[in-house]
């Protein structure tokens, strides 16, 4: 992956001749020129992606860049480390720094010239051993994908217990005799899940042979050809001895007609099999007619997209991993056939069967493994201990999506292997950490670079690459994971490519990577490695369940083998305490710590000129340095909340102008001027005590001139204001005083808000026994564009909406609302748009309401 280090390098060189102009004024010629041979040298690995794993010469070449890459990286970054150091001294240090200033300067000089030269070398060799060889490259890489395939298929095609209801599904939808028009349904999910399998089992039925008078199966490869596909599916098709002997002189407009005029009249079924890009779908939709008579398409892929670009009328149907009961018959009846599992062994075939995680690729092949060795618990025991390892022919199956991922996903999906096995992902923090590393190429500075990572990880989403874990009222991940194998395949691979290492107590050795995981107890490691200064940008703490701590020494460690670290993330870590040294470590980007132990921060991180994100949450904070607004990179301040902001601001700093998130704080009339220049979106508000309450109506006032603001959350406040920033698109209260329905109304004529999460709200008078009794009341034609709506932990009798209220509604969830004994039925009953509700902890008496309500508007209904 030697192109991440070049495209970074690209985005990274510019930045810095800007940003660092006066440093590097006498070095800017040799920068610019290392920059124009790296753009050179990019064309060349744009063009030889998916020829790496098969060529030696190829994967040579690609290490050569990637390391000299870094290296000039290392050069500017120790560069302007070493200049920062002399910042600030005396004026005899001044005079002294001057003359060390031009040392450093052409030393800095004379390294980027011989990287310059480094890279010629690179690519006159590159020139010499690769460029002839383009024709047989190709060849040789889409031979080994198909070999791949093969062994695939070897795999796949058994007896996989838990696709009856699948089959039966797709089976009926594919003869369903009241749709006439041409339908494409398509198979969707993780390679290894079986899509292949169903396809076949499907093709082979009774039902489907008999339903159509024409059949075809066609395999794509990655590689494909519109003409080698055309010619396939000729091939397979009875045409006449004639036709089949004309194909090979035939173009490819001829081959499109013949197969166009072929099908004209048939009620043909064709399966596309493991199809990676829309470009294959997107060639050849012309020649399947439209006949009426109910022929039908089906695609497998691994892709979503593929699947949403060629569908009709079917949705995609997204295969399922196998549950536990599903993956231990598997097993079994690969080892054993019809015989039963000796008792002694089904304790141990259970937990290897669990340890596939519902793969059925991994159950085969494990599956095939017992089967050939002895059948003792001692032999099953040292297989069940490492059962990952002996899949790996799984991995190079899997290692097809990875091959062929777009050149700009590759670092995100391996970044995924600093998490822990079956951890739940964090979407937001994995976003932020994408972006402090440098993995978003961002052009379009309308977009944010948050935004374009949210974009990433749907590609890997729709790749089957990873998986959402829990989803958000808007339909967007809340957390992901991947499976224990893609995690295997992204810390080896990593590992190959210096890209990143994982360390716990089983491997304590020193790393050569440029991003550094340590899992579980920290002391075993540092011991290990006392002294070993790197160049790496990222350093991973993350303790176990008992939680590591984090002492002086170890911070000593880190400020001395760690000086340019970009990423600095502490997750299940006792620490106390941050020291003021930190401040050396100028080029950290991302600061996250989660310990409930740390009160205080110094006012040296302050000096932290290149932060983007800080983020404090699981911490005991209660104030911030007043010098946080010297930091005009920070994009985003995350903390658990209520944090008190300082204002003591001279009026000549430009204050945190780049600031995108600010959340939890306590804000008040003197602090929040101070953010009102910045282009925050974010904003959550923490009334802390009853003093900062008497002023919320002012603080909500000024929130207008937050222009931008897009979110924002409110905490503990007994004043509700007359009016919100028209920007808002989602709000969250809690612990908020509504009244009786004034809130309410104010919420309900913003013209934009789509999300709003009630949480602990008052909404009656807050005199005790008050009439009416408390409940929800929505006047007539309010939130005209409300999607989402959460009810939860309100002391609600009854809820009334006024005609035309919330009419484009499609997610409702209430919970823990015990008191709650009505809801407005007709009103409801008028919400088309609704399409998912959740009830849960309320009062039993609104079941029958909502089952009559699903019945009539079809939405889907969880009732807990």
């Amino acid at each position: 992956m030697g192109d991440n280090p070049v495209t970074f390098l690209l985005q990274y060189l510019p930045e810095v001749l800007n940003r660092e102009a006066n440093f590097l004024r006498g070095v800017e010629d040799q920068v610019k020129s290392l920059q124009r041979e790296l753009s050179l040298i990019n064309i060349f690995l744009e063009n030889s992606v998916g020829e790496r794993n098969e060529h030696p010469i190829v994967r040579e070449v690609v290490r050569q860049i990637r390391d000299v890459a870094h290296e000039a990286h290392d050069v500017i970054d120790t560069f302007i480390l070493n200049v920062a150091k002399h910042k600030g001294r005396s004026t005899v240090g001044k005079i002294l720094h001057s003359v060390t200033h031009a040392n450093m300067l052409h030393d800095v000089g004379r390294k980027i010239e011989a990287i310059d030269t480094e890279i010629k070398k690179i690519d006159k060799n590159r020139e010499r051993y690769v460029i002839e060889r383009t024709e047989a490259r190709r060849s040789s890489v889409d031979e080994a994908a198909k070999e791949l395939h093969r062994r695939r298929r070897e795999v796949e095609e058994d007896n996989v217990v838990g696709f009856v209801h699948h089959w039966e599904t797709l089976v009926t939808q594919l003869t369903d005799q009241m749709n006439p028009k041409l339908d494409v349904i398509s198979i969707i999910g993780m390679g290894g899940l079986g899509k292949t399998t169903l396809a076949m089992k499907i093709y082979k039925n009774p039902r489907v042979v008999s339903h159509f008078n024409c059949r075809v199966w066609v395999y794509v490869s990655q590689d494909f050809t519109i003409r080698e596909l055309l010619v396939t599916i000729l091939k397979e098709m009875a045409i006449p001895d004639e036709l089949r002997r004309r194909l090979k002189y035939l173009s490819e407009n001829e081959l499109q007609n013949k197969l166009s005029e072929y099908l004209q009249g048939k009620k043909y079924f064709v399966v596309m099999d493991d199809i990676w890009s829309s470009e294959v779908w997107n060639e050849v939709r012309s020649v399947f007619p439209d006949n009426f008579n109910g022929s039908r398409i089906l695609i497998t892929s691994r892709n979503k997209k593929v699947a949403l670009d060629a569908r009709h009328t079917s949705d995609p149907y997204l295969l399922p991993f196998l549950d536990q009961d599903e993956s231990r018959k598997l097993l079994r009846r690969k080892v054993f056939q019809r015989g039963d599992c000796p008792r002694e062994l089904k304790t141990l075939l259970r937990q290897m069967a669990i340890g596939c995680r519902g793969l059925p690729l991994s159950i085969v092949v494990l599956g095939g493994l017992l089967a050939k060795v002895e059948k003792t618990h001692r032999t099953w025991s040292e297989i069940c201990g490492n059962v990952n390892w002996h899949l790996s022919e799984c991995k190079d199956i899997l290692a097809l999506s990875y091959t062929y991922l777009p050149r700009h996903l590759k670092p995100c999906f391996l970044y995924l292997g600093v998490y822990p096995e079956d951890f739940e992902i964090p979407v937001k923090q994995l976003i932020n950490l994408w972006v402090a590393e440098g993995f978003i190429q961002h052009t379009d500075h309308k977009v944010s670079s948050e935004k374009v990572a949210e974009d990433y990880l749907k590609e890997l989403i729709d790749r089957s690459l990873v998986q959402m874990a829990s989803v958000r009222t808007n339909g967007k991940a809340k957390t992901c994971h991947v499976h224990d194998l893609l995690r295997d395949f992204c810390i080896s691979k990593s590992v190959e490519e210096k890209f990143l290492e994982v360390r716990d107590v089983k491997n304590l050795s020193a790393n050569a990577s440029r991003r550094l995981s340590i899992q579980g107890s920290i002391d075993p490691y540092i011991s290990s490695n006392p002294s070993h200064p790197t160049s790496a940008r990222s350093l991973l703490f993350r303790g176990d369940d008992t939680y590591s701590g984090f002492d002086p020494n170890h911070w000593k460690w880190v400020n001395e083998n760690f000086k340019l670290v970009w990423v600095l993330s502490f997750k299940h870590v006792d620490l106390y305490s941050i020291p003021t040294m930190i401040s050396q470590l100028i080029h950290l980007r991302y600061l996250g710590i989660e310990s409930d132990a740390l009160k205080v921060i110094p006012d040296s991180i302050c000096n932290l000129v290149n932060l983007e994100t800080l983020d404090m949450r699981g911490t005991s904070l209660n104030r911030l340095p007043k010098g946080i607004w010297k930091l005009r990179r920070l994009r985003n301040l995350y903390t658990s909340g209520p944090v008190s902001l300082l204002h003591d601001l001279n009026p000549k700093v430009e204050a945190m102008w780049n600031l995108q998130v600010l959340s939890t704080v306590s804000l008040d009339l003197q602090n929040v001027p101070l953010i009102a220049p910045t282009t925050i979106r974010k904003l959550g508000i923490w009334f802390a005590s009853n003093e900062s309450n008497c002023g919320a109506i002012d603080v909500f006032e000024s929130l207008h001139l937050l222009a931008y603001l897009q979110t924002l959350k409110i905490i503990n406040c007994s004043e509700f204001p007359r009016s919100f920033p028209l920007t808002i698109t989602k709000i969250t209260l809690r612990e908020v005083y509504l009244g009786v329905g004034g809130g309410m109304i104010v919420l309900g004529q913003l013209p934009i808000l789509h999300i709003l999460k009630l949480r602990s709200c008052f909404l009656s008078n807050l005199e005790v026994d008050a009439e009416p009794p408390p409940g929800l009341r929505v006047i007539a034609d309010s939130f005209p564009v409300l999607e989402v709506l959460k009810l939860e932990k309100l002391e609600i009798e009854n809820w009334e909406q006024g005609r035309g209220a919330r009419p484009l509604l499609m997610c409702l969830v209430i919970k823990e609302c015990n008191e709650l004994k009505m809801l407005p039925r007709e009103e409801l009953q008028s919400l088309n748009a609704l399409r998912d509700v959740e009830v849960s902890g309320s009062n039993i008496s609104l079941k029958p309401m909502l089952e009559e309500l699903q019945r009539n508007l079809g939405f889907n209904l969880m009732i807990k």
